[in-house]
């Protein structure tokens, strides 16, 4: 075998341990097979999946969240997640809005099952990404919770 050869086969192999490695890694915390989060985590308050609870990590920047089991303190859980377009920004007149219509359903079923005497309230966190020379407006539905 040839030293191209070789090296070439040891690239590929590297490569493929890279990515195979990178495939094991979770990308975000702990979840049971249900999906719920099974230890406390910092992450990006962007990725945080519908059922998650949490507390903003800072009062200044919400950007950043601690996941922790439910049946753990926290000040909120998601209720709902999607996405708005410039055309559903627009017939609401704004992005706050806009996620207040999609997220009414959720906040009203979610409002629904709440203990009695507990009055929750809802909130929103908003993110915009590029994709395809397009703004897309990306919104999480929170409602404040408590510990159960």
């Amino acid at each position: 075998m040839t030293h191209r050869i070789r090296v070439a086969i040891a690239l590929a192999v590297a490569a493929a341990s890279v990515v195979l490695l990178s495939a094991c890694a979770p990308p975000g915390p702990a979840r049971d097979a249900n999906g719920r989060v099974t230890e406390t985590m910092v992450i990006g308050s962007t990725t945080m999946e519908v059922g998650d609870c949490f507390t903003f990590a800072s009062a200044t920047d919400l950007s950043e969240v601690s996941v922790t089991p439910c049946a753990l303190t926290h000040s909120y859980v998601v209720i709902g997640k999607g996405e708005l377009d410039a055309t559903a920004v627009a017939a609401a007149d704004t992005v706050q809005n806009a996620a207040s219509v999609a997220c009414a359903d959720a906040f009203a079923a979610f409002k629904a099952v709440a203990p009695e005497g507990v009055r929750p309230t809802q909130e929103f966190i908003i993110a915009t990404v590029e994709r395809d020379g397009a703004t897309i407006t990306l919104y999480t539905c929170v409602a404040t919770d408590q510990p159960g």
